[in-house]
């Protein structure tokens, strides 16, 4: 073994977290191994081919298209790749990538080509899909379950191992920044995902990019504490808008109402008007904000 895998369980031995380059730091995530099923590819392809040496890897579960967690699809050769229908698509054709993140042809475009290219990201052939409730019987003691959490992606996907009671929560990663970022984001199922997370009984919860977490009330705690960045988001946003001048969604490009400081300028200023929207969106569907000449007030 190396400080790559470390097993997750005294009891379940061949459950392992897979640790991400740069402790998993954006391009970069964490993986879970259990038994033969791989769950994301993104932990950067050189050490993915050392996983690949030490281990069985027969199947790959996506969690979601985005490119961090599938860098590593194509250095996988007759493995079978599984994900939920709705992002199917973008995993299967990358260049889908740019018009769902809204930045087809235009410069933050050819930023996250580059990085796309540097990465070794590439299209895939998915072998069939994976939907909520489904359990998948790994070995003679392994049930894994498909738990269905969209709104960072459309087809979004967490997983929970029954026997062990260990979870992966892919982007739902409990870090100081939820991101949903992207035209299939759905902010309302985004909160619903982590409420039904929040129900599960999970002994420990890994996550694209933090150190697993063990213990019901602290995986609680922090599921909790994920949603209210989200609230504290609603309120910044809520306080930019008001009850006689329409606010248009350009009129929030790059106030920083969600990022404080800008690491990518051309593509996270997008990224942040794409959030800013949902939840205007998510105001709308609440009836605490209206349409009017172009914009909205609150109402």
């Amino acid at each position: 073994m190396d400080n790559i895998t470390k097993q997750i369980s005294e009891e379940f031995k061949n459950i392992y977290f897979i640790r991400g380059a740069r402790n998993a730091r954006y391009p970069n995530s964490h993986s879970i191994l259990i038994g033969d099923y791989l769950i994301d590819t993104g932990i950067s392809r050189k050490l993915l081919k050392k996983v690949k040496q030490q281990f069985v890897l027969n199947t790959v579960l996506l969690s979601h298209w985005h490119e961090d967690h599938i860098s590593g699809n194509s250095i996988l050769k007759d493995v079978r790749f599984l994900c939920h229908e709705r992002d199917q698509s973008v995993i299967e054709d990358i260049d889908k990538m740019y018009s769902y993140y809204g930045v087809e042809n235009i410069a933050a475009g050819e930023e996250l080509k580059t990085l796309n290219e540097y990465l070794g990201v590439k299209s895939i052939k998915v072998d069939g899909n994976i939907s909520d409730n489904d359990i998948i019987h790994i070995g003679e003691d392994l049930k894994l379950k498909i738990i269905y959490t969209p709104g960072h992606t459309a087809g979004h996907c967490s997983f929970l191992e029954l026997s062990s009671k260990i979870g992966f929560f892919g982007d739902i990663d409990l870090t100081k920044f939820p991101y949903y970022g992207n035209i299939d984001a759905d902010l309302i199922a985004f909160e619903k995902s982590i409420e039904k997370l929040k129900n599960l009984d999970i002994n420990v919860a890994v996550t694209g990019h933090r150190e697993p977490l063990e213990g019901k009330k602290e995986i609680k705690n922090e599921l909790e504490k994920y949603k209210t960045i989200l609230e504290k988001r609603d309120e910044r946003i809520l306080t930019f808008l008001s009850e006689r001048n329409p606010i248009s969604l350009k009129d929030f490009k790059s106030k920083n109402l969600i990022y404080k400081t800008y690491t990518f300028e051309n593509f996270e200023p997008i990224a942040e008007l794409i959030m800013v929207e949902k939840h205007l969106e998510k105001f709308l569907a609440q009836k605490l904000i209206i349409p009017k000449d172009n914009g909205f007030i609150l109402s």
